[in-house]
């Protein structure tokens, strides 16, 4: 499993990579700008994220309006329904 782990916390970041490493590799981005990149680059390799999790507060971009380009991307090469990305959107409380 590819996972992107998109988070501006260096702790959270982290821990996250450390729990989901056994599961195959793990990529990091601090904001959603930088995620965005990441993606279209796998996406351009022919090698898409099987998971995002995705902060919803950041700075630069946050993961609302990252997931929405997301959507985006996907909708413009023809990626829909199940086959788009799957992920697990947090809050910071």
């Amino acid at each position: 499993m590819k996972t992107l782990i998109v988070e501006d916390d260096f702790l959270a970041r982290s821990l996250l990579s450390t729990l989901l490493s056994d599961f195959g590799i793990c990529h990091v981005a601090v904001n959603g700008k930088e995620a965005l990149g990441a993606i279209e680059k796998a996406f351009d390799e022919n090698d898409p994220y099987d998971l995002i999790c995705l902060d919803i507060m950041m700075p630069v971009m946050d993961g609302q309006e990252a997931l929405l380009e997301l959507r985006k991307i996907e909708a413009r090469r023809g990626i829909r329904g199940l086959d788009t990305t799957k992920g697990h959107y947090g809050h910071r409380y």
